[in-house]
């Protein structure tokens, strides 16, 4: 009786992560206006740094040599991202951290 549990459970288990793979296959390769996950996380190549302050919740970009950049660490559970270009920064609302 334990060995079929034990079956049954590890046959669950297996479902699972195959319908999860699926799922993050599907979200990936949908047309959407939003950035795909592993896009949102990692942007291989941009540098700029998409930060929000925890006291205000101002959106902040670092660049490069700037005061700050080298503290700052982007978390995008809390919406920070990494940008390509200071533009993109700015379209999507951010701007120029002051040091």
């Amino acid at each position: 009786m334990r060995k079929r549990r034990k079956q049954s459970l590890i046959g669950i288990m297996v479902r699972f992560g195959i319908l999860a793979v699926i799922v993050v296959i599907a979200m990936e390769f949908s047309r959407s206006h939003y950035p795909s996950l592993i896009a949102s996380i990692a942007k291989p190549g941009c540098k700029i740094k998409g930060n929000i302050s925890h006291n205000t919740g101002i959106k902040l970009y670092h660049l490069p040599g700037m005061e700050d950049y080298e503290s700052t660490v982007i978390d995008p559970a809390k919406g920070e991202k990494w940008f390509c270009t200071e533009s993109e920064a700015i379209a999507n609302g951010w701007r120029k951290a002051p040091r």
